[in-house]
């Protein structure tokens, strides 16, 4: 399974997401790793930059269920009661790994 966090420093919750995954990670076990992209450094025209951030990829798919952008445009995600904790966030990859 490839992960990926997109952000960027100045989204407030880029930070926190980071965090979370990382812990998530590391309850999963297994040596699971992630690429941290900052979409500032990305190619304008990187369909990734048009994930709102942050955003955790999980095989190329958002794993909250957002659909993939159209346009290259950042912003920042809020995320109904705030950043998901490393349990949410670590079952959703158990799903996303049965997949």
């Amino acid at each position: 399974m490839t992960i990926e966090l997109l952000g960027f420093p100045d989204c407030p919750n880029t930070a926190a997401m980071r965090e979370h995954l990382a812990a998530a990670l590391r309850e999963l076990g297994g040596g699971l790793s992630f690429t941290d992209t900052n979409q500032e450094t990305l190619p304008a025209s990187d369909l990734r930059r048009g994930w709102p951030a942050p955003t955790i990829l999980a095989n190329g798919h958002d794993l909250f269920g957002m659909r993939a952008p159209s346009a290259p445009s950042m912003g920042c995600r809020m995320y109904p009661g705030g950043v998901p904790d490393a349990h949410v966030i670590a079952e959703k990859l158990r799903g996303d790994k049965a997949k």
